[in-house]
């Protein structure tokens, strides 16, 4: 099956509709499991929930580094289907294994020998630290095939397959969400129509939380491979062949690679830091922030499918060496994007409160956390922009852009704003929320004006 996704749909507009709502709905479907493990654990109790707040970010940190190697191969493998050099993609997509698997055992055991320690690092509360510790310790030894379930996907994407991506994580999350049920209650009755039934649960709490995402991690980057190497597209390889990663592919990595990653890893590691900041407020500051996190998930849920959708056609139009068709695809994305997050944001922003009390019953986290939520559906727009725009300067290697923008925005705009405002101002995790919404504004200013250039299309050239 060797054809590009430049006429997927009747029009440029359908286009991006048919190749980006698989890859929305992915990231729904992501975002809904996750704050449906934030219930089940919110329901615990606020310990529980500051537990897996505090390892939040340092799992963002991580996976800084596969999303920087899965935007190096999205960016070589849409070029060279743009090009029309399948022989060289599928040679890419072997590399593509070997390098996603080598990076995911280091992940794997650096997570594991680090979990004891990090919440001690991270200034958490002597009632979360134990929990905390046993939650990063399972998970991140999963954490490795999450690089290769995420490399996989990229690849699939980059070649216009977003069906499979989603249909393998509706699996592993429904995976996720009956072990959840099974493993984090004790057994107990529950009511239907009037008709009671005894439910099996092994009462793990926070364990059985852990225990339940490592196996859906697992479980979906198993799968992804298999399809792989059996799903007809662009990308399909057979099991024999040559699996070395070459001179010329690791060089357009690092090229493509390293900018990102320093980008996402220092926007997560900026996130490490503020979540001690944020520690320092208390673990009612520390679980309204994480939930506000949380839940402004949703808001740019369109923007990163948007933003996947952009890199693999644009980067199939400038290798078709078809300037014009890039440019139409970044706007029409540009535009639905805003469109979306518009739509979103205000029911969300209207109704705070209640989205909040959603996923706590403590009356002081809900109090923050509406406050909180407040500010950053007023600014989501402008980070959902920085979102897309990325992924459209990704798909042209343009990658050091977002990389300045990232990375001024956290370490001189935000950190310092969120500090200031928090301590010096003594506005405690609503500080915090002002000081990210004006980072926020900031990326999505300087994304804007790059894309208004023009000059993204010829960075790699």
């Amino acid at each position: 099956m060797e054809n590009n996704i430049l006429n997927y749909g009747k029009n440029p507009t359908h286009t991006v509709f048919k190749l980006s709502w698989p890859a929305i709905a992915e990231q729904f479907l992501i975002c809904m499991v996750s704050l449906a493990d934030i219930g089940m654990v919110g329901s615990i109790g606020a310990n529980a929930t500051a537990a897996i707040a505090v390892t939040a970010s340092t799992i963002w940190f991580i996976n800084g580094f596969n999303m920087a190697l899965c935007a190096a191969f999205m960016f070589i493998v849409a070029k060279f289907i743009g090009e029309g050099k399948f022989n060289i993609v599928r040679k890419t997509v072997r590399q593509s294994i070997t390098l996603s698997v080598c990076l995911g055992i280091l992940i794997s055991l650096l997570a594991f020998s680090i979990a004891e320690k990090l919440p001690v690092w991270l200034r958490a509360e002597k009632d979360v630290v134990d929990l905390a510790a046993l939650y990063f310790k399972i998970v991140g030894l999963s954490l490795g095939t999450v690089t290769i379930s995420t490399v996989v996907s990229g690849v699939m994407r980059a070649a216009g397959n977003t069906k499979l991506p989603l249909f393998a994580n509706i699996a592993a999350n429904v995976l996720n969400i009956a072990g959840n049920f099974i493993l984090i209650y004790p057994s107990r009755y529950i009511n239907i129509f009037g008709v009671s039934f005894n439910i099996y649960g092994a009462g793990m709490g926070i364990k059985g939380a852990a225990v339940s995402t490592a196996v859906s991690h697992i479980t979906l980057a198993l799968f992804l491979v298999v399809m792989l190497y059996k799903n007809d597209t662009p990308v399909k390889i057979k099991i024999r062949g040559d699996y070395r990663p070459k001179k010329e592919t690791i060089v357009d990595v690092i090229k493509i690679g390293v900018p990102v990653c320093i980008e996402r890893c220092s926007l997560s590691f900026g996130h490490i830091v503020l979540t001690g900041m944020i520690s320092g407020l208390g673990t009612i500051a520390l679980a309204a922030h994480y939930l506000t996190d949380q839940t402004e998930g949703i808001f740019y849920l369109p923007s990163y499918g948007l933003a996947d959708s952009a890199t693999a056609l644009v980067g199939q139009s400038l290798g078709a060496k078809n300037e014009k068709l890039a440019d139409k695809f970044a706007f029409i994305v540009c535009v639905i994007n805003i469109i979306a997050i518009a739509i979103m944001c205000v029911p969300v922003f209207i109704f705070s409160k209640f989205f909040i009390s959603i996923f706590t019953n403590d009356p002081l986290v809900i109090q923050q956390g509406a406050i909180t939520l407040k500010i950053a559906a007023a600014s989501e727009v402008f980070f959902s922009l920085y979102i897309v725009i990325s992924g459209i300067c990704r798909g042209a290697g343009d990658v050091k852009i977002p990389l300045i923008a990232g990375f001024v925005g956290m370490w001189v705009i935000r950190l310092a704003s969120c500090y200031l405002l928090a301590y010096k101002f003594n506005l405690g995790v609503v500080g915090i929320w002002l000081g990210i919404s004006v980072d926020t504004v900031f990326r999505g200013l300087i994304c804007i004006l790059r894309i208004k250039s023009g000059k993204w299309k010829y960075a790699w050239k």
